[in-house]
């Protein structure tokens, strides 16, 4: 009996094998791989998300220049002629759905946009004032609107303006004072009259005519929700009631 059992154990011994430690570095291997793999993925969210976000829900934009100065980029009295204020924009509400969306730009709304003849990556900001359908006229440093609901028309009290601006909002050309709005296009003004690049110039162009003036709403980036940069400045850019 014993003899067998001293056979059993010899024929077991001769069925282990030697372990060398590699199945152990696979392992460790298939961990890091894994960890990485989790790693990619995660990153790939929050790309997707980012885009998603900046895209079709709010975007930063840095204000440059003094167009629309007193409202933004006025620092200690004066108005800032390089970069200035971070404004976050709302674009969720206004992006179009099969041609539907929950709100349109209203006038008194500050808007960020790419100008008509602009370059990739170029974005103004300005204030809308003339809606769809209206039509605007400048008449002696006043701002009026015609539309079916005043056909005499109305005149704007722009009272965001400063006093170097207010009540002076005159044509760059003189044969340029009258704005018919088509459809799905807007007019708009820097706060900053004196200092702006906006539809009564066509944005900048050169040979500026009527046509040149509008802005289209699909190059409008969104609606000015808040200031969020420096901190000491950080307000929301509140809408504005012209009493019409």
């Amino acid at each position: 009996m014993l003899s067998e059992d001293e056979d059993s154990v010899s024929e077991n011994k001769e069925d282990e094998v030697e372990y060398d430690g590699s199945s152990k570095v696979g392992y460790a291997m298939k961990g890091v791989l894994m960890f990485l793999l989790d790693v990619a993925i995660n990153a790939a969210i929050i790309i997707v998300l980012v885009f998603i976000i900046r895209h079709f829900i709010f975007s930063p934009f840095q204000v440059s220049g003094p167009s629309m100065c007193d409202t933004l980029n006025n620092f200690n009295g004066k108005c800032v002629h390089g970069n200035g204020e971070y404004i976050i924009v709302n674009k969720i509400p206004y992006v179009e759905i099969f041609g539907w969306s929950l709100f349109d730009y209203e006038r008194g709304d500050i808007i960020v946009f790419t100008p008509p003849e602009g370059d990739d990556g170029e974005f103004f900001i300005k204030r809308v004032i003339g809606l769809p359908g209206e039509t605007v006229k400048l008449v002696d440093g006043e701002v009026y609107i015609y539309n079916d609901e005043y056909p005499d028309g109305f005149k704007l009290d722009e009272k965001y303006l400063n006093e170097s601006n207010y009540g002076k909002t005159y044509a760059f050309d003189t044969s340029l004072s009258e704005f018919t709005i088509p459809e799905g296009m807007y007019f708009v003004m820097g706060d900053n009259r004196r200092a702006s690049s906006d539809s009564r110039r066509c944005f900048g162009v050169s040979d500026c005519t009527e046509e040149g003036a509008f802005l289209e709403e699909d190059l409008i980036q969104g609606k000015g929700l808040v200031i969020v940069w420096p901190v000491d400045r950080i307000r929301l850019v509140g809408d504005y009631d012209y009493g019409m």
